[in-house]
């Protein structure tokens, strides 16, 4: 007997930036800001600050303040040259800026007197550390989130967060999905993808999955995060998906392990199965994204398939060679089902812990009309009738074949209409199906 389960969680997560109101709550981007000086360490007003993704050709753009002073926010995340123009100075361009979410990167310039027909390169990176905010956070990029080990999980970037500052497994303790952050339990954590709620609501954890080779970025923010945050009082992890750039790119990858690849397990060999129980996993897939205009309209696409065979232990009970006995001897049993039992005899001895089984080790029997046959086909029955048998039982361990299919799925577009206006779309699909090879003979209880 076999079945397949299958359960589908997907999630389309939308997000619109800057039609005339600021969804910074979102925390799904970063910001550059800074002060424009003159050679002789005055500010400088009115002057032009371009910030440009160096992947997608998009550009964001202000003018500096009287007190010499910009600010650009919401950048997706990535890398930024910054072009600042005055007139009677020449233009400085200051290079591979790296933006990360929920982080404002700070980036001072000093114009020379010139001509703005010469340009200044500065090639410099701008300071790792915010010190616009005093939330303590940890990000982690793409390569990271590829490389790292938890990349063969297959549960995603989560595991991740346990690379930061005050992040521990939890020992379990208290209920929810995901780490422990400063000493809070996992209930207290709250999940998001580009600042979507991203929760299983009857406990705390992860409600879909993104392939690790989807993520853009992932933060987890241990402490003295800002008022957006205010779901949790716990770590908050947010992840980004990757967009299309300017350039075709895509990547095929598969992480595996299997039986041949494990140490054999001590304890297996003493409940006497094999030294190398099977358990073959394979996680493959692929993803392609690109420009369908340039500077404009992007795309991003992500599917991973993971099977995994295994195998699973379980047990359940049979009438021992005198319960075989006394039930041989009722009238009217239907001997079919008796006939199941005889291959059994030798194995279904008595548990050694009589008091883990139903009425210590024994099933009581009240044989012909009338009986309540709530368990099994008629062979026997639990109940309480008065002159019910007791049939002796013992307990019969085995191990049979699992199989789980997990598919993964990502889609994103990403459409940048002018430098004050972008729409972003994404796709998520998380589906799992199970293959049922319990296969018990409907006259056995299972435990």
């Amino acid at each position: 007997m076999s079945c397949f389960n299958l359960r589908i969680s997907t999630a389309l997560v939308l997000g619109f930036f800057s039609f005339g109101i600021l969804l910074s709550g979102q925390q799904t981007s970063g910001n550059i800001q800074g002060t424009i000086y003159d050679q002789s360490g005055a500010t400088l007003p009115g002057a032009a600050v371009v910030a440009r993704n160096i992947s997608t050709g998009v550009e964001n753009s202000t003018v500096s303040t009287s007190s010499g002073e910009y600010r650009i926010q919401n950048l997706l995340a990535g890398k930024y040259s910054v072009v600042v123009d005055a007139g009677g100075f020449t233009k400085s361009a200051v290079n591979d800026i790296a933006v990360d979410i929920n982080q404002t990167v700070t980036v001072n310039v000093t114009l020379q007197i010139g001509k703005s027909s010469t340009t200044v390169e500065v090639n410099t990176s701008a300071a790792a550390i915010d010190t616009t905010t005093s939330q303590i956070q940890t990000t982690f990029e793409a390569k990271q989130a590829t490389d790292l080990p938890s990349a063969s999980s297959g549960s995603g970037v989560i595991n991740l967060a346990l690379l930061s500052a005050g992040v521990t497994t939890p020992g379990g303790a208290g209920y929810g999905t995901g780490p422990s952050v400063g000493g809070q339990r996992p209930t207290n954590n709250n999940f998001t993808i580009e600042g979507v709620d991203n929760n299983v609501l009857s406990v705390t954890g992860p409600a879909v999955t993104v392939p690790n080779d989807a993520v853009s970025e992932f933060s987890a923010l241990q402490n003295q995060f800002s008022p957006d945050f205010g779901h949790s009082s716990g770590g908050q992890f947010n992840q980004v998906v990757k967009s299309g750039t300017n350039a075709f790119h895509g990547a095929l990858y598969e992480y595996f392990q299997n039986r041949n690849l494990n140490a054999a397990d001590n304890l297996n060999y003493v409940e006497g199965n094999p030294l190398h129980p099977r358990f073959d996993e394979n996680r493959f897939g692929g993803n392609f994204g690109g420009p369908i205009k340039r500077d404009k309209l992007f795309f991003f696409v992500d599917y991973e398939y993971n099977p995994i065979g295994g195998t699973s232990s379980t047990y359940y009970y049979a009438p021992t060679a005198a319960g075989y006995t006394t039930l041989a001897g009722l009238p009217g049993i239907n001997r079919n089902n008796l006939a199941q039992f005889q291959k059994y005899l030798g194995t279904a001895t008595t548990a050694a812990n009589p008091a883990t089984l139903p009425n210590q080790a024994s099933i009581l029997v009240a044989p012909g009309p009338g009986s309540n046959e709530s368990i099994g086909t008629g062979v026997f029955a639990v109940t309480g009738a008065p002159g019910a048998l007791t049939i002796p039982v013992g307990e019969i361990s085995s191990s049979l074949p699992a199989y789980t299919n997990n598919e993964l799925g990502v889609g994103s577009v990403d459409y940048n209409i002018s430098d004050k206006d972008s729409i972003r779309g994404r796709f998520i699909l998380n589906r799992t199906g199970n293959i049922d090879t319990n296969g018990f003979p409907s006259v056995f209880f299972c435990g």
